[in-house]
């Protein structure tokens, strides 16, 4: 009887985890051309209206692609961005152009945060920041919009509403009054406008686009070597991907950037346990 009664709450929980969200509802509210989506360990991509993921792998294309959650968090990508969804209201920033305001519409609001390599930026209640990290450099550049945003730094920076912050890889800020020029010019025209909710039905289900193929390690190298603090999640959400030849040997050629994956490749021995591929050599008496 009790073996039956874990067994019904067991079922009972598995089937709460497959029809609640994985994620705080995040939309593709609209975008200029589709959006490539690595989910779970496959590549597919998203158009206006879909749905999004906690742990979605983002990158946009030329356009400019806008999000917006069931809290009221709104999210645009500038063109080849890279982002990811992680908790809720949070988005983790790898390379290019993200503009994220917290709009909270449902209480309770969540932290909206924005995540980069050099430090993590709380965007304040009603308030809304650009963000940006070019490819191939160590320097992240924030605009405070409006309000007052926080980096995390030690102590904590405040970067006050129309202020202009530029923090290199160590997490250390340097406030300006305004905007660098190459920040003006290089921002998408598109961020100039503040961002607008839309009117979205959440609670119909969006058209999910089914996976296309697996994710290569072409598709993924840059997270896999990132200092984002999702990076430690990747190596047991992408091991399946181990089976693979090719991706094996991609990783197993860029150990050295990728030490938290040796472990899965060269497994240490467990003393006591016998080799099961030696068993059958084994004579009994």
């Amino acid at each position: 009887m009790i073996h039956r009664l874990h067994l019904w709450a067991a079922s009972i929980v598995i089937a709460a985890a497959l029809v609640s969200p994985a994620h705080a509802a995040w939309r593709l509210a609209t975008t200029d051309a589709p959006v490539t989506v690595v989910r779970g360990a496959n590549v597919t991509s998203a158009a206006a209206g879909e749905t999004l993921r906690d742990g979605d792998l983002l990158e946009s294309g030329e356009g400019v692609a806008h999000l917006q959650d069931e809290h009221g968090t709104l999210a645009a990508l500038g063109p080849q961005t890279r982002a990811m969804l992680t908790a809720d209201a949070h988005v983790a920033l790898l390379s290019g152009w993200l503009k994220i305001a917290a709009a909270c519409a449902t209480a309770p609001c969540p932290q909206v945060r924005a995540e980069t390599e050099s430090g993590a930026l709380d965007v304040g209640s009603n308030a809304a920041a650009i963000v940006a990290a070019p490819a191939n450099t160590q320097t992240v550049s924030v605009f405070s919009e409006t309000g007052a945003q926080t980096f995390a730094a030690q102590p904590p920076v405040s970067i006050a509403s129309g202020r202009f912050a530029s923090i290199d890889s160590r997490g250390h800020v340097q406030l300006s009054a305004r905007p660098t020029d190459a920040f003006l010019t290089n921002m998408p025209l598109a961020f100039r406008d503040a961002l607008q909710p839309l009117a979205l039905a959440f609670a119909k289900p969006a058209r999910v686009a089914p996976p296309s193929r697996a994710v290569t390690y072409d598709d993924i190298a840059p997270w896999l070597d990132s200092k984002l603090p999702a990076r430690k999640t990747f190596p047991a959400r992408f091991r399946s991907r181990l089976a693979d030849r090719a991706f094996r040997h991609d990783v197993q050629a860029h150990l050295n950037t990728l030490p938290d994956w040796r472990a899965l490749l060269y497994p240490p021995e467990r003393h006591g346990v016998p080799d099961v591929r030696n068993v059958r050599n084994v004579r009994y008496p």
